[in-house]
Protein backbone atom coordinates (compact mmCIF):
# COMPACT_ATOMS: atom_id res chain seq x y z
CA UNK A 1 0.00 0.00 0.00
CA UNK A 2 1.25 3.48 -0.87
CA UNK A 3 0.52 6.79 0.80
CA UNK A 4 1.60 10.30 -0.17
CA UNK A 5 2.32 13.03 2.40
CA UNK A 6 2.59 16.60 1.08
CA UNK A 7 5.22 18.91 2.56
CA UNK A 8 4.92 22.65 1.92
CA UNK A 9 7.42 25.39 2.68
CA UNK A 10 7.75 29.07 1.77
CA UNK A 11 11.34 30.26 1.35
CA UNK A 12 12.09 33.98 1.47
CA UNK A 13 14.95 35.21 -0.71
CA UNK A 14 17.02 38.26 0.15
CA UNK A 15 16.73 39.39 -3.47
CA UNK A 16 13.80 39.52 -5.81
CA UNK A 17 13.33 36.49 -8.02
CA UNK A 18 13.09 37.60 -11.61
CA UNK A 19 13.25 34.06 -12.98
CA UNK A 20 14.23 30.58 -11.76
CA UNK A 21 16.84 29.26 -14.19
CA UNK A 22 17.37 25.85 -12.60
CA UNK A 23 16.28 24.02 -9.48
CA UNK A 24 17.20 20.64 -8.00
CA UNK A 25 15.98 18.66 -5.00
CA UNK A 26 18.12 16.20 -3.03
CA UNK A 27 16.87 14.36 0.00
CA UNK A 28 17.91 12.07 2.85
CA UNK A 29 15.49 9.93 4.85
CA UNK A 30 15.80 7.67 7.87
CA UNK A 31 13.01 5.56 9.35
CA UNK A 32 12.78 4.79 13.07
CA UNK A 33 9.59 2.88 13.83
CA UNK A 34 6.71 5.16 12.91
CA UNK A 35 8.93 8.25 12.61
CA UNK A 36 10.45 9.47 9.35
CA UNK A 37 13.25 12.01 9.67
CA UNK A 38 15.17 13.60 6.87
CA UNK A 39 16.34 16.71 5.12
CA UNK A 40 15.59 18.37 1.81
CA UNK A 41 18.31 20.24 -0.04
CA UNK A 42 16.97 22.66 -2.64
CA UNK A 43 19.53 24.36 -4.87
CA UNK A 44 19.64 26.17 -8.16
CA UNK A 45 20.22 29.37 -10.08
CA UNK A 46 17.97 32.36 -10.53
CA UNK A 47 17.95 35.81 -12.07
CA UNK A 48 17.73 38.87 -9.84
CA UNK A 49 17.43 41.03 -12.94
CA UNK A 50 17.47 40.18 -16.61
CA UNK A 51 21.26 40.19 -16.66
CA UNK A 52 22.15 39.51 -13.00
CA UNK A 53 22.33 35.91 -11.79
CA UNK A 54 22.72 34.33 -8.37
CA UNK A 55 22.59 30.86 -6.79
CA UNK A 56 20.70 29.40 -3.83
CA UNK A 57 21.26 26.38 -1.62
CA UNK A 58 18.75 25.70 1.14
CA UNK A 59 18.48 22.85 3.67
CA UNK A 60 15.07 22.11 5.17
CA UNK A 61 14.56 19.49 7.95
CA UNK A 62 11.73 16.99 7.55
CA UNK A 63 9.80 15.09 10.23
CA UNK A 64 6.73 12.93 9.74
CA UNK A 65 4.84 10.36 11.82
CA UNK A 66 3.09 7.40 10.24
CA UNK A 67 -0.30 6.40 11.66
CA UNK A 68 0.00 3.36 13.94
CA UNK A 69 -2.80 1.53 12.13
CA UNK A 70 -0.11 0.40 9.67
CA UNK A 71 2.66 -2.18 9.81
CA UNK A 72 5.78 -0.19 8.91
CA UNK A 73 8.35 -2.99 9.03
CA UNK A 74 8.88 -3.00 5.24
CA UNK A 75 8.30 0.59 4.19
CA UNK A 76 10.39 2.63 1.77
CA UNK A 77 10.39 6.42 1.48
CA UNK A 78 11.02 8.47 -1.64
CA UNK A 79 9.98 11.64 -3.48
CA UNK A 80 6.81 11.27 -5.53
CA UNK A 81 6.58 14.81 -6.91
CA UNK A 82 8.20 18.21 -6.54
CA UNK A 83 6.81 21.50 -7.78
CA UNK A 84 7.16 25.17 -6.90
CA UNK A 85 5.85 28.65 -7.50
CA UNK A 86 7.19 32.18 -7.01
CA UNK A 87 5.03 34.66 -5.13
CA UNK A 88 5.47 38.27 -3.97
CA UNK A 89 8.66 38.53 -6.12
CA UNK A 90 10.90 37.05 -3.42
CA UNK A 91 9.04 34.01 -2.02
CA UNK A 92 9.71 30.54 -3.36
CA UNK A 93 6.82 28.23 -2.44
CA UNK A 94 7.84 24.57 -2.67
CA UNK A 95 5.59 21.51 -2.51
CA UNK A 96 7.19 18.11 -1.99
CA UNK A 97 5.10 14.94 -2.15
CA UNK A 98 6.74 12.23 -0.04
CA UNK A 99 5.78 8.69 -1.06
CA UNK A 100 5.71 5.99 1.62
CA UNK A 101 5.44 2.53 0.05
CA UNK A 102 5.07 -0.89 1.67
CA UNK A 103 2.45 0.07 4.24
CA UNK A 104 0.26 -2.79 5.41
CA UNK A 105 -2.88 -2.31 7.46
CA UNK A 106 -2.67 -4.23 10.69
CA UNK A 107 -5.16 -7.03 11.08
CA UNK A 108 -7.88 -6.67 13.70
CA UNK A 109 -6.93 -3.08 14.45
CA UNK A 110 -10.40 -2.63 15.97
CA UNK A 111 -9.16 -4.68 18.93
CA UNK A 112 -6.00 -2.96 20.11
CA UNK A 113 -6.51 -3.91 23.75
CA UNK A 114 -8.15 -6.68 25.76
CA UNK A 115 -7.86 -6.74 29.55
CA UNK A 116 -9.55 -9.13 31.98
CA UNK A 117 -10.53 -7.80 35.39
CA UNK A 118 -11.86 -9.46 38.54
CA UNK A 119 -11.98 -7.11 41.51
CA UNK A 120 -9.12 -4.99 40.14
CA UNK A 121 -7.52 -4.22 36.84
CA UNK A 122 -4.81 -6.74 36.02
CA UNK A 123 -1.52 -5.00 35.32
CA UNK A 124 0.77 -6.04 32.53
CA UNK A 125 3.85 -7.71 34.04
CA UNK A 126 5.99 -7.94 30.90
CA UNK A 127 8.13 -5.27 29.36
CA UNK A 128 5.79 -4.69 26.41
CA UNK A 129 4.12 -1.29 26.75
CA UNK A 130 1.40 -2.10 24.20
CA UNK A 131 -1.05 -3.36 26.82
CA UNK A 132 -0.88 -0.09 28.73
CA UNK A 133 -0.97 2.14 25.68
CA UNK A 134 -4.68 2.05 24.98
CA UNK A 135 -5.66 3.01 28.53
CA UNK A 136 -2.95 5.64 28.86
CA UNK A 137 -4.10 7.34 25.68
CA UNK A 138 -7.77 7.53 26.61
CA UNK A 139 -9.17 10.85 27.79
CA UNK A 140 -8.81 11.28 31.55
CA UNK A 141 -12.39 12.50 31.92
CA UNK A 142 -13.94 9.26 30.67
CA UNK A 143 -15.98 7.27 33.23
CA UNK A 144 -14.01 4.71 35.19
CA UNK A 145 -15.84 1.45 34.47
CA UNK A 146 -12.87 -0.86 34.23
CA UNK A 147 -14.22 -2.98 37.09
CA UNK A 148 -17.47 -4.85 37.35
CA UNK A 149 -18.06 -4.25 41.07
CA UNK A 150 -21.59 -5.70 41.01
CA UNK A 151 -20.48 -9.06 39.70
CA UNK A 152 -17.02 -9.89 40.97
CA UNK A 153 -17.36 -13.52 39.94
CA UNK A 154 -17.48 -12.68 36.26
CA UNK A 155 -14.48 -11.71 34.21
CA UNK A 156 -15.07 -8.52 32.27
CA UNK A 157 -12.99 -7.83 29.18
CA UNK A 158 -12.61 -4.37 27.78
CA UNK A 159 -11.81 -3.82 24.15
CA UNK A 160 -10.64 -0.45 22.93
CA UNK A 161 -12.00 0.26 19.46
CA UNK A 162 -10.38 2.84 17.18
CA UNK A 163 -13.03 4.77 15.24
CA UNK A 164 -12.41 4.64 11.50
CA UNK A 165 -13.61 6.80 8.63
CA UNK A 166 -17.29 6.11 7.99
CA UNK A 167 -18.00 4.59 11.40
CA UNK A 168 -21.16 5.67 13.21
CA UNK A 169 -22.45 4.94 16.70
CA UNK A 170 -25.05 2.62 15.16
CA UNK A 171 -22.49 0.69 13.11
CA UNK A 172 -20.21 0.31 16.15
CA UNK A 173 -22.98 -0.90 18.47
CA UNK A 174 -24.13 -3.36 15.80
CA UNK A 175 -20.61 -4.63 15.16
CA UNK A 176 -19.79 -5.25 18.83
CA UNK A 177 -23.31 -6.27 19.89
CA UNK A 178 -23.64 -3.63 22.60
CA UNK A 179 -26.41 -1.13 23.24
CA UNK A 180 -25.94 2.59 22.85
CA UNK A 181 -26.73 3.04 26.55
CA UNK A 182 -23.94 0.60 27.49
CA UNK A 183 -21.52 2.41 25.18
CA UNK A 184 -22.40 5.73 26.83
CA UNK A 185 -21.84 4.23 30.29
CA UNK A 186 -18.20 3.55 29.42
CA UNK A 187 -17.50 6.57 27.22
CA UNK A 188 -18.30 10.26 27.14
CA UNK A 189 -19.84 10.59 23.69
CA UNK A 190 -20.83 13.90 22.18
CA UNK A 191 -19.68 12.96 18.71
CA UNK A 192 -17.17 10.49 17.27
CA UNK A 193 -14.37 11.20 14.86
CA UNK A 194 -11.81 9.00 13.10
CA UNK A 195 -9.02 8.15 15.55
CA UNK A 196 -11.21 8.33 18.67
CA UNK A 197 -10.94 5.37 21.08
CA UNK A 198 -14.05 3.78 22.57
CA UNK A 199 -14.19 1.27 25.44
CA UNK A 200 -16.25 -1.79 24.49
CA UNK A 201 -17.07 -4.03 27.51
CA UNK A 202 -18.14 -7.65 27.35
CA UNK A 203 -18.17 -10.56 29.79
CA UNK A 204 -16.40 -13.90 29.58
CA UNK A 205 -17.44 -16.99 31.51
Amino acid sequence: MKKVYTFKKDILFKNNIYEILSIALDKTFSVDGYTIRGEFNISGDYLIKESEQDTFNINIPYLNYIEDVYDVSNITVDIDDFYYDVKDDNRLCVNIDVLVDGLEEKENRDFIEEVEAKGELIEDDDDDDDDDLAFASLDNDRPNHYLDSDNTDAFVTYRVCIVREGDTLESITDKYAVTLDTLKEYNIINEINPGDKLIIPYERD
